[in-house]
């Protein structure tokens, strides 16, 4: 669903929330930020190399830099192609404008960043009254300045914009680094050593992680827009924290030479260590949607697949377990000519599965979450394929074949019978040898 972080555009700038601050407060919090800059890279094993400029900003500054980045060329064309694709499959309403959603939800919920370009670290004036908490936050942005000095994160982070779920794992190294580094300095400051030997220390700090605010935007955001921004915070501490659990800062460092390639590998980090890697798919444009073109092409990932379920009224315990077995995918969405609008346009997905067990679970509840999607009823189905005709005449259909599985959302009905049987040839495996070591893994719990 495009790239949840680094990701949805403008997100690159969202790295923590906190309350209003006095400019008297910030100042001489960023006073100290050379003192604080020393701290953190000794706790981090990081070198500072030179000194990382700041300044502070309000929101009505804020907003505007926010604006400007939106007004890019670049950046409209690749905000609006991804806001067409969330609506036509349905992680966000119809008549969302994605752009304003992300720009109101940025500024108010931005309290600092760090920017890889401008090698710039800045506070908002809403970074928070509470001086340790500041103080707290700077470390987290002072941390992603070590990180670009020693990783150059610009590099890191450059992925083509068809890799979503890729540049998801990467944000969540990123900023599960700079978590776990705030915690261990706070810890630090009270004689406490690192709590990464005890699981159940993460698992509580992320379940705090998830427990809803204090009714503000981002709690108001739909679904797949908050958890994709909260996620690289609340997973990549998890998966940081797993490979800090027996072994220093060094074993983060080498993640970032050998970074992890879904998001399926920062939610099971030990995939991510048994070098489990997904299955890459490609999907051509076929030949009964002729007079479309791909607007957007991306990789879901075990989360966006998640989050697609649990829209669609698949209750989280069934849409993790249909997750879990999550192998690799390809997902595009099509316009006919000009036309841009989400309701006429076309998604089809092909996702592969560890196994046709896994498989037959993940088409069950993709069952029930088309069942709520689409406004219209079945018109087919037996143990393969289920079929829906929609009120706006448009044709939507999920079909499995052994661990693989397709879903066709909105075809127009003179191209459906085409399309049910040539989107099989129209998508493939790129490199099946690639996934040869995954069908040995250990079995998931259940």
């Amino acid at each position: 669903m495009g790239r949840p972080a680094c990701a949805l555009g403008l997100i690159a700038l969202l790295q923590a929330t906190t309350a209003a601050a006095e400019p008297t407060a910030l100042d001489k919090l960023l006073a100290r930020t050379d003192k604080v800059a020393k701290e953190v890279a000794k706790i981090r094993g990081l070198k500072l190399k030179k000194p990382i400029p700041n300044e502070v900003v309000d929101k009505d500054e804020l907003r505007k830099r926010l604006l400007a980045l939106a007004s890019e060329e670049k950046t409209q064309r690749e905000t609006a192609a991804e806001g067409l694709a969330l609506a036509r499959w349905g992680l966000i309403p119809l008549a969302t404008d994605y752009t304003a959603l992300l720009i109101d939800l940025l500024t108010e919920q931005v309290a600092g960043y760090y920017d890889p370009e401008t090698k710039k670290l800045t506070i908002s004036k809403s970074a928070g009254d509470d001086p340790a908490w500041a103080e707290l936050v700077l470390a987290h942005e002072i941390d992603h300045g070590l990180q670009d000095q020693a990783f150059d994160l610009k590099k890191f982070e450059d992925l083509p914009d068809t890799e979503g779920d890729a540049s998801a794992a990467r944000r969540a190294l990123v900023e599960g680094d700079g978590i776990a580094l705030m915690i261990e300095v706070m810890l630090a400051r009270q004689g406490t050593a690192a709590p990464w030997s005890n699981p159940e220390v993460t698992a509580a700090i992320e379940k705090a992680m998830t427990v809803p605010g204090n009714g503000d935007a981002l709690d108001k955001a739909p679904l797949a827009i908050r958890e994709s921004l909260i996620f690289p915070y609340r997973a990549g501490l998890s998966f940081v924290a797993a490979l800090r659990r027996r072994q220093p800062w060094s074993a983060v460092d080498a993640a970032y030479a050998r970074p992890p390639s879904s998001t399926e590998q920062v939610i099971h980090p030990e995939r991510y260590l048994a070098k489990d890697e997904p299955i890459p798919i490609a999907i051509t444009t076929p030949n009964a949607l002729r007079d479309h073109t791909v607007v957007h092409d991306t990789v879901w990932g075990e989360l966006s697949w998640n989050l697609f379920l649990r829209t669609h009224g698949v209750d989280g315990a069934t849409a993790t377990l249909a997750s879990e077995g999550w192998g690799g995918d390809r997902v595009i969405t099509l316009a006919r000519g000009k036309d841009t609008s989400p309701q006429r346009a076309v998604g089809i997905a092909r996702m592969e599965w560890d196994s046709e067990p896994d498989a037959i679970e993940a088409a069950e509840a993709a069952e029930k979450a088309l069942d709520m999607m689409i406004a219209g009823a079945t018109v087919d189905h037996d143990a393969q394929r289920t079929r829906w005709m929609a009120l706006d005449g448009t044709v939507s259909w999920i079909e499995r074949r052994g661990p693989s599985l397709v879903l066709v959302i909105g075809a127009p009905a003179y191209s459906a019978d085409a399309l049910a049987t040539e989107v099989w040839t129209a998508s493939s495996i790129k490199a099946p040898a690639a996934k040869t070591a995954k069908t040995a893994k250990t079995a998931k719990p259940r």
